[in-house]
C-alpha cells in the first residue's frame, strides 16, 4: 500500500511540474515582460524572430520590429554576433520588450542557430 502511494505521489508531482517545465520550453522570454505578452503578442514576437533569422545575409545590427497596438506591446530584436557553433550558423539576438507601453521595457538575449534540416532553435 506504501509503495502505491508513493507512486502515486510520484505521478501528481510529475503531473504537477510539467506544465512548468512545457511552458520554460514553448517560451524563452521568462519574467515579468512575458507574463504581460498577449498570444497575439508572443505570436508577433516570434514572427519577428522568424524574419530576422531568415535574413540574408546576416549582419550585426539587423532588427526587426513588432508592435501589437490592440494591446499596446512591442518589441525589436536586434542581432548583436554572427558566428558558428557545433557546425551551425548561429546569431546572438538581444529581445527589448515593451509590455502595455510600460517603459522601459526588458532586454533578452538569446542565441539561435540554424540546424541541419534548416529550422532556427535556441540554443541552450
Amino acid at each position: 500500500m506504501r509503495r502505491r502511494l508513493r507512486c502515486l505521489f510520484a505521478a501528481l508531482a510529475v503531473c504537477a511540474l510539467l506544465p512548468a517545465v512545457t511552458q520554460a520550453q514553448i517560451n524563452p522570454f521568462r519574467g515579468s515582460a512575458s507574463r504581460g505578452l498577449s498570444p497575439e503578442d508572443s505570436q508577433m514576437l516570434f514572427d519577428s524572430v522568424a524574419r530576422l533569422n531568415a535574413a540574408e545575409p546576416s549582419k550585426v545590427g539587423n532588427s526587426e520590429s513588432w508592435n501589437n497596438p490592440q494591446t499596446n506591446a512591442s518589441g525589436t530584436s536586434t542581432i548583436l554576433r554572427v558566428f558558428h557553433s557545433g557546425g551551425m550558423d548561429c546569431h546572438l539576438v538581444r529581445h527589448h520588450i515593451v509590455v502595455a507601453g510600460r517603459q522601459p521595457g526588458q532586454n533578452y538575449r538569446l542565441t539561435w542557430c540554424r540546424t541541419s534540416s534548416g529550422e532556427w532553435k535556441i540554443k541552450r
